[in-house]
C-alpha cells in the first residue's frame, strides 16, 4: 500500500510525507497494521516504521523501528468500517485479471469537515483497497 499525507504543525511549519506499506486488515477486532518504510517529501529522511490503528478506541501506535521510540496519537476521524448509507456511488473498478479478479466499488463519503472517496471490495465483505480523505483543516 501507498501512502502520502501533508499537515499543518501548530507552529505554521508544513510537514509532507509519502510511504509504502504491507498492508494487515482484521475487521473483526477493528485493527489496521502496517509495516514499512515513509519518507519526508522535503529533505527525503527515511523512516522505518510499524503502525497499528486501532478503531475501537480511535488511536494510532507508530513505532519507529530506526530510534527505538514508540508514539501514541489520536485519529484525525474515524476511519469507516463500511460505506454508510449517506454515501454516493461513484464508480466501479476491477483489481486483477483472470479468475483472480476483485470488483471495488468507490464511494464519496462525507463526515463533519472530512470528505472520502473510499474504494471497498463489492463481494460484502467490504474490504478496504484504496481511500483518500480530505480535511478542511489539518
Amino acid at each position: 500500500m501507498s501512502t502520502s499525507s501533508g499537515v499543518v504543525l501548530p507552529d505554521g511549519k508544513i510537514v509532507a510525507t509519502y510511504g509504502t506499506y504491507n498492508f494487515s486488515y482484521d475487521v473483526s477486532r477493528g485493527m489496521v497494521g502496517m509495516q514499512g518504510v515513509s519518507f519526508s517529501a522535503f529533505d527525503q529522511q527515511k523512516s522505518n516504521l510499524w503502525i497499528i490503528e486501532s478503531m475501537s478506541d480511535g488511536k494510532i501506535y507508530t513505532y519507529d523501528r530506526d530510534s527505538k521510540q514508540c508514539y501514541k496519537s489520536t485519529m484525525p476521524i474515524h476511519p469507516l468500517t463500511c460505506i454508510p448509507d449517506t454515501a454516493t456511488y461513484i464508480r466501479s473498478v476491477t483489481y486483477g485479471y483472470g479468475d483472480k479478479q476483485i470488483i471495488g466499488d468507490t464511494w464519496l463519503v462525507k463526515i463533519d469537515q472530512a470528505v472520502s472517496y473510499s474504494t471497498v471490495s463489492r463481494d460484502g465483505l467490504c474490504v478496504p483497497l484504496t481511500g483518500h480523505t480530505f480535511l478542511q483543516n489539518p
